[in-house]
């Protein structure tokens, strides 16, 4: 593993202690790594183990293999410090005085800051390109204690770069270091046991279930949890109508022909509870049968995940007494919080070369809070609903321009979300009351609960 980033797991660990939102970039063409911090965006961290280019003053710098801290301004007057890779923690000393003299922005304004931006430099070379927001998988995880590609690594970014991520990152670190360490203990001649990584999903619609389950089998096969039988990686994607066929055995063949296309790869069952109670010819049974069955033969070839409403899931793994033993791992996916739907959003914006006004992110979080009180609210889904309405108001009030600039052609404003700001406002200050009162019920249900429970011990 390159020393650099060593040096740069160690920082990130320590700044994060300290509260910091950290941007990172890696060098395309050296072994540097560059962060730059949310009190200021011009002190950047330079982490080299070579001289760094003369015409870039970082306001901070990690020189491996410097014998002492050196302080000094230059020509331009700007201040410029120097540390060994041994001095990280007074490194992290100065910069927390620093920072007590400037703003902070905060981690939701600081990733709104970077899609600005990544937006203004697109098409660039250097940091705006290929940065991104460190969160806690940087910290001594899985993006710098392996030795793996450059394709397992950017699977695993983008995994954990996306929000409400947080369980995902924890469970797949903790196959990887299984399977890690499993490994070394077959080298030194110690027992191993054998890993199953198969996964049951758990969680509404658009929280990001499917997405999860396309970079985990990316970054599976690169690093070599998966057997491959080619470059590329397979993601199958099953459910119940793809599956069920009236033919007397032709379900079960069906499940066998998506094992073997998904070998290598994903196999992503979508509602899987929904393959119960087609009773006939008891092709329910013996498509789970099916099911269990590929699922042990192929445990090295191709990761199963089983995705669904929670309540449904346990229904399907308690259908069959193999099912449950094949899937050691259940992950929860909580719907998205608002300020995440926003976020979500901004990247959708920032994909298709848009940028929000501040304005327009006021009035999303807004709505996002109506739509969050209605039934059968789609988190993602319903962002994208949003958005994707947003550019084509945006293409109808932009035509009516004599001359529209760059700027106007990527700029969405509120008017291209909503029709009354005060409408809006009524809409959104309606759902929070609502949002409040269900509460509110929740907690007297606790309440009475704790009552009647503590009446029943006392008698």
């Amino acid at each position: 593993m390159k020393e650099t980033q060593l040096v740069a797991a160690t920082l990130i660990t320590l700044l994060k202690k300290e509260g910091f939102t950290i941007q990172r970039y890696d060098s395309v063409t050296t072994s540097s790594i560059y962060l730059k911090l949310d009190y200021g965006v011009c002190h950047s961290i330079r982490i080299g183990d070579h001289k760094g280019k003369r015409q870039y003053k970082y306001r901070y710098n990690v020189d491996i293999g410097r014998k002492q801290i050196n302080r000094h301004k230059t020509a331009e007057g700007w201040p410029r410090w120097y540390y060994p890779e041994t001095e990280l923690r007074a490194l992290v000393r100065d910069i927390g005085r620093e920072r007590q003299q400037h703003q902070k922005y905060g981690t939701e304004n600081y990733w709104a800051l970077l899609a600005q931006r990544k937006f203004e430099n697109s098409g660039a070379k250097g940091f705006w390109r290929n940065a991104y927001l460190v969160n806690e998988a940087n910290m001594e995880g899985i993006d710098v204690d392996y030795e793996i590609n450059q394709k397992a690594r950017d699977a695993l970014n983008r995994l954990t770069s996306l929000p409400g991520m947080q369980a995902i990152k924890e469970q797949v670190d903790e196959m990887v270091h299984f399977s890690r360490i499993a490994a070394l203990r077959k080298k030194h001649r110690l027992k191993t046991q054998i890993q199953s990584n198969h996964m049951i999903f758990t969680g509404n619609p658009g929280t990001g279930k499917t997405t999860a389950a396309r970079l985990i089998g990316e970054a599976f096969a690169e690093i070599g949890l998966l057997k491959r039988q080619s470059d590329e990686i397979p993601f199958v994607e099953i459910n119940q109508s793809t599956i069920v066929d009236s033919l007397v055995g032709a379900s079960e063949k069906k499940v066998a022909s998506k094992f073997k296309a998904a070998q290598g790869g994903v196999l992503f069952i979508d509602e899987a509870y929904a393959f119960i109670g087609k009773s006939e010819h008891r092709s329910d049974e013996k498509v789970i049968a099916t099911m269990v069955q590929h699922i042990e033969d192929m445990r090295d070839e191709v990761v199963v995940i089983a995705a669904g409403y929670p309540k449904n899931m346990q229904e399907f793994l308690s259908f069959n007494p193999g099912l449950a033993s094949r899937f050691p791992t259940t992950i929860h996916f909580p719907d998205y919080a608002v300020p995440e739907l926003v976020r979500i959003a901004q990247q959708m914006l920032l994909d298709q070369q848009y940028q929000a006004g501040a304005d327009y992110l006021d009035a999303l979080a807004s709505a996002m809070w109506v739509e969050k009180s209605k039934p059968n609210f789609g988190n993602a889904r319903t962002v994208r609903n949003h958005v994707e309405r947003s550019i084509r108001k945006q293409a109808m009030r932009v035509s009516q321009l004599p001359n529209p600039s760059r700027k106007d052609l990527a700029t969405l404003t509120a008017r291209d979300l909503i029709h009354s700001a005060d409408g809006l406002r009524d809409a959104e200050q309606e759902a929070l009351q609502r949002i409040i009162k269900d509460a509110q019920w929740r907690l007297f249900e606790l309440d009475l609960k704790t009552i009647t429970h503590t009446n029943k011990v006392g008698e």
